[in-house]
């Protein structure tokens, strides 16, 4: 039988670290309160791909252990990434879309980890863009889990996108 001093240890222990979770959150929410998605295109422009895929995390571009969380960017979440002639369109399930004019996005690569997953080689699709800030865009990386062949179609409808626009190009592998 266990003794009920060490139940009651583990317990406060395991309350004390929710509380911890539940303030950190709290504190970076407070911290990110100022960054916002750019604004909605009036035209969303004709579709190029749309892929479906599991979205993993979303960081600043440098600061890979860094979670964004502003806009629901914080959780993970199923999408839908639609590729026009004018950006990307991210349909959120139990969310409102993402809309990312083509002058937001950095680039798009392959990458092996993010925050708390790490894949095969290559396993992510990491999709870069800017947030809007009062100091100037933040450029930020969003991770997605997405089959090889559509990734790699979506893949290259990005960067044809972006082909030429002098934008920081998120941490790819390739």
């Amino acid at each position: 039988m266990i003794p009920v001093p060490a139940v009651a240890a583990v317990s406060v222990a395991l309350l004390a670290a929710i509380a911890g979770m539940g303030v950190s959150w709290r504190r970076r929410k407070r911290d990110q309160q100022g960054l916002a998605l750019p604004d909605a295109p009036a035209e969303q422009g004709e579709e190029r791909i749309a892929v479906d895929g599991l979205h993993l995390a979303t960081t600043f571009a440098g600061r890979p252990l860094e979670r964004v969380v502003v806009a629901g960017l914080g959780f993970r979440f199923r999408a839908r990434i639609v590729v026009t002639d004018r950006g990307v369109r991210i349909e959120r399930d139990g969310g409102h879309p993402l809309h990312l004019p083509a002058g937001r996005l950095t680039g798009a690569g392959t990458a092996t980890w993010t925050l708390d997953r790490g894949v095969e080689p290559g396993g992510l699709t990491v999709l870069g863009f800017t947030l809007d800030s009062s100091d100037g865009p933040v450029a930020v990386e969003s991770s997605f889990r997405i089959d090889p062949e559509p990734r790699a179609r979506l893949i290259a409808a990005v960067q044809a996108i972006t082909a030429g626009q002098p934008k920081e190009t998120p941490h790819a592998d390739s």
